[in-house]
């Protein structure tokens, strides 16, 4: 017993399998899905160098005089 679909025309750009190589389109891996651990280096070193300014001691100085 087969399966008949329609009178006779071809299924185009379909997918009938969920779950077939190449059927599938590939997602584009961003760089930081690629390497989490060189962009969390790279993050934590811009981080630590904008922290090494000095101004940081003046709004520290600030929020300390809250409490």
């Amino acid at each position: 017993m087969g399966i008949n679909i329609g009178n006779g025309n071809k299924i185009k750009n379909s997918n009938i399998v969920e779950n077939a190589e190449g059927c599938l389109p590939v997602e584009k891996k961003r760089f930081y899905d690629k390497h989490p651990w060189i962009s969390g280096l790279a993050i934590s070193f811009i981080v630590g160098f904008i922290l090494l300014f000095h101004f940081w001691e003046y709004i520290i100085n600030w929020i300390e005089g809250w409490f």
